[in-house]
């Protein structure tokens, strides 16, 4: 007996507005639920009119605040849920603020492997991103468009899985927000466009 088929399914991965800068005073021990900023805010608002001609299924998100406030202003326009995954927060790169930060994200970049003792190496990060795309993928069998809120490590992580020449570059100079389309044709992914896909293309 054949498996049924999967149809198409359209996602709109979303890196989060402007937030609050990272270690804030006041924020310090509570980075993963820093805001978006009052430009973050207007940002989120723009992106909503910008998603109008957009029909979407469902829209999901990492936990952390500056990404369910990116999407949520999108998602009341439809008069959706939110549906949150921890999977989509963002890689966690050091466990407090460095100066050396730039270093290690280039470390990890060239070594998957590397992690700071507590942190999350580059490739465990991009594992957990993939499995995610494989949930949603089971979990809307029947096809769709979905908005999906993360972060930028971990959406490029994800983008390098089928377009190896995503790197710390790209990474670094991914505007907030940011969308990138990936479509599954019910045989696999593949990335559709984005912000900086135009440079890539022109060097492969």
């Amino acid at each position: 007996m054949e498996s049924p088929s999967l149809a198409r399914l359209d996602i709109l991965l979303v890196r989060h507005a402007i937030p609050i800068e990272p270690w804030t005073a006041g924020w310090e021990s509570r980075d993963d639920d820093r805001p978006l900023s009052e430009e973050g805010l207007r940002q989120a608002d723009d992106l909503a009119f910008e998603l109008d001609p957009w029909g979407l299924t469902a829209v999901y998100s990492s936990p952390y605040a500056r990404s369910l406030q990116t999407v949520e202003p999108v998602a009341r326009r439809r008069m959706l849920g939110v549906q949150v995954l921890p999977d989509l927060r963002e890689r966690r790169l050091t466990l407090g603020p460095t100066e050396a930060w730039r270093e290690l994200l280039a470390r990890s970049w060239t070594d998957p492997s590397f992690a700071v003792e507590g942190a999350e190496s580059g490739l465990a990060a991009q594992r957990r991103g993939i499995g995610v795309l494989d949930l949603l993928r089971a979990r809307h069998a029947d096809g769709g468009r979905l908005l999906v809120g993360s972060h930028g490590n971990l959406i490029s992580l994800i983008l390098q899985t089928f377009e190896p020449a995503v790197d710390v570059d790209f990474h670094l100079a991914m505007p907030m927000p940011a969308i990138y389309h990936l479509e599954h044709d019910g045989i696999g992914w593949r990335v559709m466009g984005g912000h900086g896909f135009v440079e890539i293309a022109e060097t492969n």
